[in-house]
């Protein structure tokens, strides 16, 4: 979607130009009179949201018509746009297309992945090395989101930079820090805010592994390769960067949610069990039941639980869904989603993010979180999501195949600089 705005704006003043141009001629020719009134029109249809590819194939299918000629085959589409399908195609055979900025920091982090073919000094790729089309990354994060709750932006707080350099971010907390009635003309006093500091974000570097496509399948492949192939690598970033924005351990690694949460100080719900639900044997260790649910909740500060959600997987949530009240009424219940229409369930009025790498509900886990995602900061750097071609590999090239390879750098944490206000509360299983 990006990639056809920033393509009809580049036509839009072009022809805008062109326009205004002939506008302003005194004594215009037929010809030119004509071409004014062409340009008018499209750059209405411009306007409206038409590209001018769609109105060239529309103009020639009205000249077919009238020639009785058949109607030609519609090209096929790319959610990434014909131009970036185009350029992927050509660079993928070659090696050719425009050369792309990869910013310094990036390439530092790139000298391991040069094949051989560089110096581990240099730092300046390959040209045609690197493909980064205008709305891969966010093409890329919206198919992640669909695997993982974890990348949506309803569920975290997203801060893109152009660097991956060191990040220092601020952390606080001043819920305990009340403002006060004075009288007219009162001197005001001076009160710092609580717990405030920063903490560091770095952008640690994901691969997605190389996928291996023939040359054949680059050359007459009648589908958009270049979309199918960011499916499939968003699909393996979602698996893997996920399961570190959820249990990474903070060293040499984002450091994830539950880690972020334990390390914050706070005291875990321990879980009853399901038992005074279904008058079953399970206890603590293997359920969980509504009164922990309820104590999770009212754990978490009031001051946080506007716009909070919770956090768990999908057996959890299977789990809770068989958890009745006395009407007969699953705890569970489903809503249209936030950010893109979809099914969403919820628990207690809340939103929950169904985050695979989350853990099973069992001995010793901390299967449910409860907070506010604003306190969860997740760090991207767009333009570190690029494609990078492997030709040169013997393995690949003796059997006719071109290599691709996806790259991604993120960090994450939690902000939770006071245990005793902290803006996350999670249910632990007992052992």
């Amino acid at each position: 979607m990006s990639t056809i705005v920033k393509e009809n704006y580049q036509d839009i003043t072009r022809l805008t130009e062109e326009m205004f141009a002939l506008a302003v001629l005194e004594n215009p020719t037929a010809a030119q009179s004509r071409r004014l009134a062409t340009v008018k029109g499209t750059v209405d249809s411009l306007k409206a949201g038409h590209s001018l590819a769609e109105m060239r194939n529309m103009d020639m299918e009205v000249l077919r018509q009238e020639l009785g000629l058949p109607r030609l085959p519609d090209a096929p589409r790319t959610k990434l746009g014909a131009k970036a399908e185009s350029e992927f195609r050509t660079w993928a055979v070659s090696g050719k297309c425009r050369e792309s900025y990869i910013p310094r920091n990036i390439d530092i982090e790139q000298r391991a992945n040069e094949a051989g073919t560089q110096s581990v000094s240099l730092t300046q790729g390959v040209a045609g090395g690197y493909f980064v089309p205008q709305g891969f990354a966010d093409r890329a994060f919206q198919v992640m989101k669909t695997y993982d709750a974890i990348f949506d932006p309803a569920y975290s707080n997203i801060i893109e930079t152009v660097m991956g350099a060191n990040m220092p971010f601020p952390v606080w907390d001043d819920t305990a820090n009340n403002s006060v009635l004075v009288s007219e003309a009162a001197i005001s006093n001076e009160v710092d805010i609580a717990s405030f500091g920063s903490t560091q974000l770095n952008a640690w570097n994901f691969r997605s592994k190389i996928v291996a496509v023939s040359l054949e399948l680059l050359q007459d492949s009648a589908f958009p390769i270049a979309d199918t192939l960011q499916t499939v690598f968003a699909s393996r970033m979602a698996r893997g960067v996920g399961q570190s924005l959820i249990s990474g351990t903070g060293v040499s690694q984002p450091t994830g949610l539950i880690t972020g949460v334990v390390a914050s100080g706070v005291s875990p719900t321990i879980a009853s069990g399901s038992s005074t639900n279904d008058g079953s044997a399970n206890t603590g260790a293997n359920s969980i039941g509504t009164a922990d649910i309820n104590k999770l909740y009212h754990s978490l500060e009031a001051a946080y639980r506007p716009g909070a959600v919770f956090y768990l997987n999908d057996n959890s949530l299977r789990a809770l869904e068989g958890l009745l009240d006395k009407q007969g009424h699953s705890l569970v219940s489903f809503r249209k989603g936030l950010t893109d229409g979809g099914d969403v369930p919820f628990l207690m009025g809340k939103p929950c993010a169904i985050c695979p790498s989350m853990p099973d509900i069992a001995s010793a886990s901390n299967p449910i979180i409860f907070g506010n995602p604003m306190y969860f900061v997740q760090r991207r750097v767009p333009s570190s999501m690029y494609v990078r071609r492997f030709w040169q590999n013997d393995k690949l090239v003796q059997n006719g195949l071109i290599g691709f390879e996806s790259y991604l750098r993120t960090d994450s944490g939690v902000i939770a600089p006071n245990a005793s206000h902290a803006p996350f509360q999670y249910i632990q299983c007992h052992s």
